[in-house]
């Protein structure tokens, strides 16, 4: 990482301490000269379960479960680290040298078309989950017989991933390794499985080597790795194989075609040896692993993993703490002034509290209302876009490949029908890649808006039920309420190019029998048919994933929202149920249990200012730091 950059801030649950001592390494690392305070996502973390913790003995055995939830969010949180690359470049070796251990079968020939799993876990166990939902665990040694084509060809087995959960520093705090087919292979179906999986990558590492160098098909695939990923890492392996003299060669070389893509000065290539760094940490060789340069690597990745998506994760289970210890709080509150009412005056209370509420769950359902016309507005809105794109795009693309129809014939050549293709299909390409970024940031924009405005109108029936509340009960009660973004990664998802089958192929056939004028012209007719096919398809699955994507995040933040709601009311109507339970009782001791509550709003109180120290932390942490952008490092070394 340059000295005078500092790590992006966003969010990424890495976990304790990796081989270099994560802490250490990020707090001495960076020298920039506005970074005040250094996130320590541990120990920040750890802060986090040690609050959580904390609560449990005072929170209501209501709350319990809320709290557990947390605590799992906090264990659970995924970042997916996926190990990206072409066939044979050594990506399994290079995951076995981050981890110390030969964990993944290498061999040569290429895996099937499973992608690998490796999780962190208290010991070595390997789970297999089949397409029809099975799931068995088996001995390390059999994987090879799962993930490779020679033992499982086209995947005959039908598994559908293998999960490797193994004690590594690195596999903490939710990080996964994640080792995909190679693209590239002679198997599609690999390349296939490559390519699906590129929405769920959180960040990837691009393995290529010194020999051979970057192809012009991994070239290819940097491009589309590159409309998913936000966050690349380069490793030229295979540095043990080549002299001095051809490592700089190699490096020059593939600098120069990721620029071409990337931009000057923005590429950072690490070369390493991950057969060496395998074989130093398996025999404690440290000048083994320093020659590997592997280190380089790991420093810069641990500071990645800290800091890159750390902050607002964190913030989340923030906001979800305070919001519980601000429902505790009222809770307990409105428990010590019913406790001191007679019961008939607090059932009148009770009673008025109900009614009144009536008039705000109306509003609640005037809110569902509200969210559904926003959704439905969104998903006619896009109807009407990509509408207008095929009736824009069709032409222009029928006349470019028109065009290039008329400057392969006059150049002459016998490879007319495979050109157009390329060209049609790269053309297609292009033209849905650029729209299709637009189109997904202005459909986030518009979900965040919905989101936005839905969050606010829970926040106002949140406060005017304690504002009525107080009101009823003479107090003042102030509620925790936030407002947290939406994600934006997209899932979405597409291979342009389908081999020819069926009908096509008849097509084919036809043409080829033809007289070569004839033959030409209906090369160019078909050809302009299926750009038409092409595009009306791959407008209906951008249709489809997006409507997809769209109803499933209003619904989860409707159903997220709308909790917050049912949070407020069940802890008043349970403090409700306390205080006349323990006035039918009939032992009902009014000073005992106004200390046990002030005991417990004391101890909250005391854990909520711990809290607040953390939400210091991330307030000011790197606030006025320099970002670097999506694919943006240092120059090479």
């Amino acid at each position: 990482m340059p000295q005078d950059s500092c790590p992006i801030e966003g969010f990424s649950p890495s976990g304790d301490a990796l081989p270099l001592d994560f802490a250490a390494s990020v707090l001495t690392g960076c020298t920039c000269r506005e970074r005040k305070v250094m996130l320590d996502y541990p120990k920040v973390r750890d802060g986090l379960f040690d609050v959580a913790e904390s609560l449990a003995p005072y929170v209501r055995p209501e709350t319990v479960g809320s709290l557990k939830h947390i605590e799992a969010k906090l264990q659970e949180e995924a970042f997916n680290l996926v190990i990206l690359g072409q066939f044979k470049r050594g990506k399994s070796t290079f995951i076995n040298a981050l981890l110390g251990k030969d964990i993944l079968p290498t061999a040569i020939v290429p895996l099937t078309s499973v992608v690998t799993i490796l999780r962190y876990g208290p010991e070595l166990r390997v789970e297999v989950q089949y397409q029809d939902d099975r799931r068995e665990t088996v001995a390390l040694s059999q994987i090879a017989s799962l993930i490779t084509e020679r033992e499982n060809p086209k995947n005959v087995k039908g598994v559908k991933e293998v999960i490797v959960y193994y004690p590594s520093p690195y596999l903490k705090g939710g990080v996964r390794i994640i080792d995909t087919p190679g693209a590239g292979s002679v198997y599609s179906h690999n390349t296939d499985v490559a390519y699906r999986f590129l929405p769920y990558v959180d960040a990837g590492i691009f393995v290529v080597s010194a020999d051979p160098p970057l192809s012009k098909s991994e070239h290819q695939f940097l491009q589309d790795v590159r409309e998913h990923v936000d966050k690349l890492f380069f490793v030229l392996n295979k540095i043990d194989q080549v002299s001095d003299a051809d490592r700089q060669e190699a490096l020059d070389f593939t600098l120069r075609i990721l620029e071409e893509d990337l931009g000057a000065g923005k590429v950072k290539i690490y070369p390493l040896s991950a057969r060496w760094a395998l074989e130093g940490k398996k025999s404690n060789n440290g000048e083994m692993l320093r020659q590997s340069l592997l280190p380089d690597f790991e420093k810069s990745l641990q500071e990645f993993l800290v800091h890159e998506k750390g902050k607002v994760f964190l913030r989340s289970i923030m906001n979800s703490l305070r919001k519980l210890i601000s429902d505790e709080t009222i809770s307990f509150q409105l428990e010590q002034e019913a406790i001191k009412l007679p019961l008939e005056e607090l059932s009148a209370k009770i009673a008025r509290f109900e009614q009144e509420i009536q008039s705000i769950s109306k509003d609640r359902e005037n809110n569902q209302y509200l969210l559904k016309g926003h959704l439905n507005k969104i998903i006619a809105q896009l109807d009407e876009e990509i509408g207008h794109f095929k009736r824009e795009r069709q032409p222009v693309l029928q006349e470019e490949l028109e065009a290039e129809y008329v400057r392969k014939t006059r150049r002459g050549g016998g490879r007319l029908r495979e050109e157009l293709e390329e060209f049609a299909f790269q053309a297609i390409k292009r033209t849905f890649n650029e729209w299709r970024v637009q189109l997904t940031d202005t459909i986030a924009s518009r979900l965040e808006d919905a989101h936005r405005e839905f969050a606010e109108k829970v926040n106002e029936t949140i406060e005017r039920i304690l504002t009525l509340t107080g009101s009823i009960f003479d107090l003042k009660l102030k509620p925790f309420t936030s407002v947290e973004k939406l994600s934006k990664k997209s899932e979405f998802y597409f291979l342009l190019k389908d081999d020819p089958v069926g009908l096509e192929l008849i097509q084919l056939a036809v043409t080829s029998a033809l007289p070569q004028f004839m033959a030409k012209k209906m090369i160019l007719k078909n050809m302009k048919t299926s750009v038409a096919e092409l595009l009306d398809r791959h407008c209906g699955r951008v249709r489809y994933d997006l409507v997809n994507r769209v109803g499933k995040t209003v619904k989860d933040f409707q159903n997220s929202l709308n909790e917050k709601i049912d949070m407020t009311l069940e802890g008043i109507r349970l403090s409700f149920q306390k205080a006349v339970a323990l006035h039918q009782s009939g032992k009902v001791d009014v000073e005992k249990s106004m200390n046990e509550l002030s005991v417990k709003l004391g101890s909250i109180s005391g854990i909520q200012e711990q809290l607040l120290a953390y939400a210091s932390v991330l307030n000011h942490d790197g606030s006025k730091a320099r970002q670097e952008g999506p694919l943006q490092s240092g120059p090479v070394h």
